[in-house]
């Protein structure tokens, strides 16, 4: 028997990321986000529709998207709660660092595990819902040299916080090293 989940937002399970960007001061800013998928060299993503990156990305096409791992925690959540209007540190306080990646010329971050480097291809706004979706191509992928093995990337190795919320509080999910070849479930 199913019961109605009486909430207004529900995640179950999405990988947390911080986009990386170049603001309108010509510096790196950094905004958190989780509502996204991929399909091929396409990347979809949700953000707030009056959002500082909202804006930035009107005028510049170039952005990263960086996945870290738990230990960076605090960064994501810095530079997810706090907002590039009210603060002009905030960059500065996660104590990351950047190099420019100069197929998309946008900053990304050098702690990051994967990076998709992204040109913003496409919006909607959702007006009832203030609300933006954003679909950009993914113009390269980058990862640590630690996570590829004679070729192949080594999944089993790939931590990302994983972000579960609904109405009542946001919680994180840490993937662990356990890993099934898609397929072999249906023979």
């Amino acid at each position: 028997m199913k019961v109605k989940l009486d909430t207004k937002k529900f995640y179950p399970g999405y990988p947390v990321f911080i986009v990386s960007y170049y603001g309108k001061d010509g510096q790196p800013k950094l905004s958190t986000l989780s509502s996204s998928f991929s399909i091929g060299n396409v990347f979809a993503m949700g953000m707030h529709a009056n959002s500082y990156l909202s804006s930035c990305i009107k005028h510049k096409k170039g952005l990263c998207i960086n996945f870290l791992t738990r230990n960076h925690l605090r960064a994501i959540e810095r530079a997810g709660l706090v907002s590039n209007f009210d603060c002009e540190t905030k960059t500065a306080d996660t104590e990351l660092t950047f190099s420019n990646n100069e197929t998309t010329n946008s900053p990304y971050i050098n702690e990051a595990s994967v990076v998709l480097a992204c040109e913003t291809k496409d919006e909607t706004t959702l007006r009832d819902e203030g609300l933006k979706v954003v679909l950009a191509d993914i113009r390269e992928r980058l990862c640590e040299e630690r996570l590829i093995e004679d070729g192949h990337f080594k999944y089993e190795e790939l931590d990302l916080p994983l972000l579960e919320a609904d109405s009542s509080g946001i919680f994180y999910r840490f993937m662990n090293k356990e890993l099934q070849k898609g397929g072999s479930f249906f023979k």
